[in-house]
């Protein structure tokens, strides 16, 4: 009989690492903004604690919370896209929010620890992106997703933010709300992220 249970035991354990969740609520805390007209500020940590930046958003953006209805990606498909350009890499969470309305996106946030952006930069050749020394900005495809994947380089290694679409929202078919989202987000009210301002992906 405890052969059994251990056996059982194991299979719930192997079932659940292989299974990531990505619904992330640790990491992420909202503080007093310096822009109470317009936006709400986060600070992210990541780095085990040790590094944390600012993080703008519009007032619709949810976190610490699940609502299916504005998630349109499974766990699964998550881990494969995540994959996709970084096959071998395991990045610590940092992010996830999303907003809830179904024009715009799912937003995650990874830290690699160990990975210097030129690595970054090779594996991300053959698709739509911009770079300069420390930053890699690209858009692409990925199964039913349109996805905007943007690294920076950080003490110790590179953080990265995933955006997605909503694959199932038939009135975007150009992507043209989930770009303006996007584009807005990143480059206008989060410009400070970054080392120098670099066009956004049109």
């Amino acid at each position: 009989m405890n052969g059994l249970i251990k056996i059982i035991a194991i299979f719930s354990l192997l079932s659940l690492m292989s299974c990531k969740n990505y619904y992330y609520f640790n990491g992420q805390q909202k503080v007093e903004t310096d822009h109470p007209d317009m936006y709400d500020k986060f600070v992210l940590t990541f780095d085990g604690g040790k590094q944390n930046i600012p993080f703008y958003t519009y007032a619709d953006y949810r976190f610490k919370k699940i609502d299916k209805q504005y998630i349109f990606f499974k766990n699964s498909e998550m881990h494969k896209l995540l994959h996709y350009k970084l096959p071998k890499k395991k990045g610590e969470q940092f992010l996830f929010m999303y907003t809830n309305q179904p024009t715009f996106s799912n937003i995650l946030g990874f830290f690699y620890k160990d990975m210097n952006i030129e690595d970054v930069k090779k594996l991300y050749t053959t698709v739509k992106h911009k770079e300069d020394e420390n930053q890699v900005f690209s858009r692409y495809n990925f199964d039913k997703f349109q996805v905007y994947d943007f690294y920076k380089t950080v003490k110790g290694g590179v953080i990265r933010f995933v955006a997605v679409n909503n694959p199932g929202y038939s009135k975007d078919p150009d992507y043209k709300w989930f770009n303006r989202e996007i584009n807005t987000m990143f480059f206008d009210i989060n410009h400070s992220l970054w080392e120098g301002y670099i066009e956004p992906l049109n």
